[in-house]
C-alpha cells in the first residue's frame, strides 16, 4: 500500500471517492462504499474517474490512514450558504437539487483542508516532522478558494501541479515510487 492518499472525481457528476491506491478499478467496492446508493450513477464507468487531488510525503503509515480517516468524512462547503441563497435552493426542482447535493468537489477540498488544519493545531503524530506533505492538483484553483474562504493551509503543506495523461493516467514522476 502506498503512502498517498488519492481522490478521484467523477466528470459528470462531480461525486469524489478517496483511496489510497492508485486506481478506482483496483478497488471496485469502494464507489458503493462512498457514495449513498440514491446517488449512485446509473453505470459506473472507470474512463469517467479522473485524478483529483494526490497527498503524499506523509513520515509512517500511522499518519496516513489518521490523515485519511479525517480528509474522508463527509464535509461541508467553504462557505455556508446565505439566507437568500438557501432560499433559492428550496425553489429547485427535485432534479437540480440532487445535482447539487452530488457536486462534492468543494466539501472534499475543504474537508482536507480543515483535516491539515486540525492537525496541525492538536500537534498530531501525523504532522510530517523530517518532510513536507504536497498536495498535488489537477486545478490549482482550489488552493486560493481555501484560502479565499479564510482557511490558511498549515507551514508543512506544499501545492504542486499533478499531470494526468488521457483524462486518468498520473504522469508525477514523484508519485511513481510512492511506498
Amino acid at each position: 500500500m502506498s503512502r498517498a492518499i488519492y481522490w478521484f472525481r467523477n466528470i459528470r457528476t462531480k461525486q469524489v471517492l478517496a483511496t489510497m491506491q492508485k486506481s478506482v478499478l483496483a478497488n471496485p467496492r469502494l464507489i458503493k462504499g462512498q457514495i449513498p446508493t440514491s446517488q449512485l450513477p446509473s453505470t459506473i464507468r472507470p474512463d469517467h474517474w479522473t485524478p483529483f487531488v494526490v497527498a503524499h510525503g506523509f513520515d509512517s503509515q500511522r499518519s496516513l490512514m489518521d490523515t485519511f480517516t479525517l480528509a474522508t468524512q463527509p464535509g461541508h462547503p467553504l462557505k455556508p450558504l446565505t439566507k437568500q441563497e438557501l432560499a433559492e435552493y428550496k425553489l429547485l426542482p427535485n432534479k437540480e437539487k440532487r445535482n447539487r447535493e452530488m457536486d462534492m468537489q468543494e466539501r472534499q477540498v475543504a474537508q482536507l483542508a480543515r483535516t491539515l488544519v486540525y492537525l496541525d493545531q492538536t500537534k498530531s503524530k501525523a504532522v510530517p516532522s523530517s518532510n513536507n506533505i504536497r498536495l498535488l492538483w489537477e486545478d490549482d484553483v482550489w488552493v486560493s478558494k481555501v484560502e479565499e474562504a479564510g482557511l490558511e493551509w498549515p507551514k508543512w503543506v506544499e501545492h504542486g501541479e499533478l499531470e494526468v495523461l488521457r483524462g486518468n493516467i498520473i504522469q508525477n514522476q514523484e508519485l511513481r515510487n510512492v511506498e
